[in-house]
């Protein structure tokens, strides 16, 4: 029998050095090795979600959000076809490419794309350096609670 482990990949992305933006790499290190699922830290480039897919049959991707509608740390979970309907976010220059409009682009491109796939989201404020709030240290925790449902 095949473990979920096999089953499912946590995708985390942000960026280390730009304040709340750290919350994938900081969740992929707290659940790292504690979960049943496999979990791959991209950075900031969706992109090499192409190189590190292996056919999961579940895929759930991690990352900060912006919105001016939200307070910080809050937490916003889609799926399925949510994830294009409501992460409609476009690149504002060459080095800044959303989730959803990336995720938009794989989908087209890869040979095989996950039908089940899932998006938690924690609304930040800081994108620059600094430190993170404890709103959005709050939210990370809210994440992995969202996780471990998803699991």
């Amino acid at each position: 029998m095949q473990r979920t482990r096999d089953k499912t990949l946590v995708v985390t992305l942000g960026s280390p050095l730009a304040g709340e933006d750290s919350v994938g790499c900081r969740i992929f290190e707290k659940v790292r090795g504690k979960i049943d699922a496999r979990v791959e830290y991209l950075g900031t480039d969706i992109f090499r979600f192409s190189n590190v897919y292996k056919n999961e049959k579940k895929v759930v991707f991690i990352d900060a959000v912006y919105s001016e509608r939200m307070e910080a740390g809050e937490v916003v979970y889609f799926s399925g076809e949510e994830i294009f309907k409501f992460l409609n976010d476009v690149a504002v220059d060459a080095h800044m490419l959303g989730v959803g409009e990336g995720l938009k682009i794989l989908k087209e491109v890869m040979p095989s794309f996950p039908k089940n796939l899932h998006f938690i989201g924690i609304s930040c404020k800081k994108f620059g350096v600094g430190e993170m709030s404890i709103e959005v240290e709050k939210g990370m925790e809210e994440a992995i609670k969202k996780l471990m449902e998803i699991l």
